[in-house]
């Protein structure tokens, strides 16, 4: 957040929804495409898929992601350089609590 260009954190946040729900989309139609190839023509794909949320379909959210008990938390922050240098004090108590 140090940086006049730096993007707010919910921004980031959906960025990453949105490019997680292009891989699935993507991925999923590589497995329909090889499946089809592989049983003579046909769309049903019969290996188990493992996904990244809610069964590989639809829209991504990190809400998804604590059915399988992970949590994703993404915050902004900033360091500005005091007269003793920069203070990451916050930082350190963040990371220890997500521990």
């Amino acid at each position: 957040m140090d940086l006049f260009t730096a993007l707010p954190a919910n921004l980031v946040k959906n960025s990453l929804e949105k490019t997680i729900t292009e891989v699935r989309s993507n991925r999923a139609k590589t497995l329909r495409d090889a499946g089809a190839a592989l049983n003579g023509g046909e769309d049903e794909v019969d290996e188990e898929k493992e996904w990244l949320g809610e069964g590989g379909e639809g829209v991504f959210t990190f809400e998804q992601m604590r059915e399988s008990g992970t949590s994703v938390t993404v915050i902004g922050g900033n360091v500005q350089a005091g007269k003793e240098g920069a203070d990451v004090e916050q930082w350190w108590q963040w990371v220890a609590e997500q521990l």
